[in-house]
């Protein structure tokens, strides 16, 4: 079960890393993609929320040691962010396009 459980936070700090160089890449981006220099759309805020949520959790487990039931929920619920923040990206440009 620690096995599992530091594969899984290794995993988590290579994923937020990750999301940390997307999100900034996305921002040094958008400008020449949509012309605005940061568009706050609800997928950027729920993805920048799903990045603090990571954050907050890595920081708790360094810091607090935090595991277990705690540790979970903090994991799922960036989780659910990052999926909302897709599906409704995904959502929106399929009810765009159907139209």
């Amino acid at each position: 079960m620690e096995t599992m459980e530091s594969l899984m936070f290794e995993l988590i700090q290579v994923g937020f890393v990750l999301l940390t160089l997307t999100l900034i890449s996305g921002f040094f981006f958008s400008e020449q993609l949509f012309g605005t220099p940061l568009p706050f759309t609800h997928h950027s805020v729920l993805s920048l929320i799903a990045w603090l949520a990571f954050a907050i959790l890595l920081i708790g487990r360094r810091q607090f040691g935090w595991r277990g039931r705690n540790a979970v929920r903090w994991t799922i619920g960036g989780f659910v962010l990052l999926v909302l923040a897709y599906l409704s990206a995904e959502f929106l440009l399929k009810l765009v396009f159907a139209s």
